[in-house]
């Protein structure tokens, strides 16, 4: 019997999509959860911001996860570095995986397109079956920037929700809506005229100068953004080395999907109250644990007004924690966490003993995957049971 699938995911490659309808079959055939797992180098994690390729990657799982779900398969996403066979063959281990579902490298030359490849180190050392689908030659090549149609297509049927302004990652602007084939993958246009370049240059020196320019327009998919106007600001902050720009969002909720759903409805009753907009989770369930985490702050320092004490408690205990379980890549231990949901278990682990904030979060983040190693959780459970499942809270 087949429980988990491993599907290793790239989204440049040639073709490579061609396997997510044979997941989708074995899935439901058999009842299986899928293990979607895109891997990166190890520069382009950074602990303490979302690079380009980090922002890219985690979009594309989350409409892959989006995909699937309106396909009634459950999904976790996984993003890991180092060399690419042996990180799936490790994964596969890691997580007992009993089935590999890989595509073969696009190869016209050779006789197999397997032969030297990835796939075919795979399958040499793969604890379990391996899959291996053709992949589609007449596939279009894939463009620098992600195309917000394309994705949106690849997503199902969407609803649109307006966010208004708030303050967004640069490396999570992922994409284009309606310019992915004309831009480079700085946001340049990749045929530009003088115009172009006058416009650009003055857009920079204003930036530069400290001039306060419009909000771009974005519509948010998952986990990226894509420019519906603004494209020369964004390029011009990538140039500048800007880690964050002011934007005006508007999201799209996959509809057949409702844990999405859920999710999008518990964060913005989260940033309503709180006031905090850049913190994302993929749990539903883990903004109403910050939630608590912030009251327990607000009450440690007697903080009158509860905005106050999130924008203080986000300084104070969420940043610190979020770089440290990047830097750790503790999100491992439950498939399909981001570090926002890590914290939050954290956060009702400590509840469960004696409701008493820490006074040092890096010893009891210590504790915490300490007790997560004893008892077994992570990277052996499965991935449908990482949002029902919390470890036991420690000893009083």
């Amino acid at each position: 019997m087949v429980h988990r699938i491993l599907v290793p995911l790239d989204p440049a490659a040639l073709g490579g999509e061609a396997k997510l309808p044979v997941v989708e079959e074995y899935a439901r055939a058999f009842d299986a959860e899928t293990l979607l797992l895109q891997v990166l180098e190890p520069k382009e994690l950074d602990p303490g911001v979302v690079l380009p390729t980090e922002g890219a990657a985690r979009a594309y799982l989350d409409i892959v996860a989006a995909r699937m779900a309106a396909a009634d398969v459950r999904a976790a996403s996984l993003i890991r570095t180092g060399p690419p066979a042996a990180t799936i063959v490790d994964e596969a281990r890691e997580h007992r995986a009993d089935l590999i579902i890989i595509g073969a490298n696009v190869r016209p030359r050779l006789r197999s397109v397997v032969t030297g490849s990835v796939a075919d180190e795979v399958i040499r050392t793969a604890p379990c079956p391996v899959l291996v689908v053709r992949p589609d030659r007449e596939a279009a090549a894939a463009y620098p920037l992600r195309s917000f149609y394309d994705d949106a297509a690849r997503a199902g049927p969407l609803r649109q929700r307006p966010l208004g302004l708030r303050t967004v990652e640069l490396g999570r602007i992922i994409g284009s809506v309606g310019r992915a084939r004309d831009l480079g993958p700085d946001f340049r246009p990749l045929g530009p005229r003088p115009e172009d370049e006058a416009r650009f240059r003055r857009i920079r020196a204003a930036m530069e100068a400290g001039e306060r320019l419009p909000p771009v327009a974005l519509y948010r998919l998952g986990f990226g953004y894509y420019v519906l106007d603004g494209h020369h600001r964004v390029a011009a902050a990538r140039q500048l080395g800007q880690l964050e720009l002011e934007a005006d969002v508007t999201e799209f909720v996959p509809l057949a999907d409702a844990r999405a759903a859920r999710t999008f409805a518990e964060r913005r009753a989260f940033e309503r109250s709180t006031g905090l907009t850049a913190i994302g989770a993929a749990r539903p369930e883990s903004y109403a644990q910050l939630a608590a985490m912030i009251d327990a702050y607000r009450g440690e320092h007697g903080i009158a007004d509860y905005r106050q004490a999130a924008q203080r408690w986000y300084r104070e205990v969420f940043l610190p924690l979020w770089q440290l379980v990047r830097q750790r890549r503790l999100t491992h231990y439950f498939p399909g966490d981001r570090s926002a949901d890590f914290i939050a278990r954290l956060g009702s682990w400590l509840a469960e003993a004696d409701g008493t904030p820490p006074l040092d979060w890096a010893e009891a983040l210590d504790r915490f995957v300490a007790t997560l190693a004893r008892r077994g959780h992570g990277p052996r459970q499965h991935a449908g049971e990482s949002s029902r499942s919390e470890p036991s809270a420690p000893p009083r």
